[in-house]
């Protein structure tokens, strides 16, 4: 299954192009537009919240503070940069809502963690598990363009 959303303005586009090459990622266009759980799996970047928690993990045997609120906060950076990074030249996603979806939707994967917002005496894990199945069901209704 191809990573970008597929839409209908999309399929309308690639049958009125008439010297549209039938490679196997435009076979994608042909096999219909993505519905609700499509679109669901293919905005949240599991690949790139696995690793984060991986490194995550790594990074919490450290034991000096300061090291661990940096290295906490460069992680997350580091892994909202990799987000579009990954989308765009290993998935061939194109559309940049997607990407800013998916960006978006890291970052709240990543509050729900804790993540560095953990480090903080505001943040309680409550609000990310609120926000992570309210955020998770109602961005799947956008279609990106």
């Amino acid at each position: 299954m191809a990573r970008e959303i597929v839409t209908l303005r999309d399929i309308q586009k690639f049958t009125e192009n008439t010297e549209a090459s039938k490679t196997r990622e435009d076979q994608a266009y042909l096999s219909g537009k993505d519905g609700y759980f499509d679109r669901l799996f293919k905005y949240i970047p599991a690949e790139l919240v696995a690793g984060y928690i991986f490194v995550l993990g790594v990074i919490n045997q450290l034991t000096d503070t300061a090291k661990v609120k940096f290295l906490h906060w460069a992680l997350f950076i580091v892994f909202c940069i990799l987000t579009p990074l990954y989308l765009r030249r290993l998935q061939k996603v194109r559309k940049i809502q997607q990407h800013l979806i998916s960006v978006v939707s890291f970052i709240v994967w990543c509050f729900a963690l804790g993540g560095p917002f953990a480090l903080y005496g505001w943040y309680n894990p409550v609000y990310g598990e609120v926000l992570l199945p309210v955020f998770t069901l109602i961005v799947a209704i956008w279609e990106a363009e």
